[in-house]
């Protein structure tokens, strides 16, 4: 689903964290909308909205990893700039 990365291996430990403007947005509207859900009781949907932020952390993102992944998707996006 397009070529941007919108999640990247995080800086320490393993798994993805966001790394461009559409990764952080969405991070933020799923931290609001499942505050929001589970404010209103709303657990499922909570739940639901969770799983739908998962999978497109994983579709939109590159494999998780540590320091090491970290580095070298760096170097790659550094490069692809240039």
């Amino acid at each position: 689903i397009g070529d941007k990365a919108w999640f990247g291996p995080r800086r320490f430990g393993w798994g993805l964290s966001p790394v461009s403007a559409e990764g952080w947005a969405l991070a933020a509207l799923g931290v609001a909308g499942a505050v929001l859900l589970r404010k209103n009781h709303k657990a499922k949907a909570a739940a639901a909205l969770g799983i739908g932020m998962a999978a497109i952390a994983v579709l939109k993102g590159t494999s998780p990893g540590g320091p090491k992944a970290r580095a070298t998707f760096k170097a790659t996006k550094a490069g692809a700039r240039t």
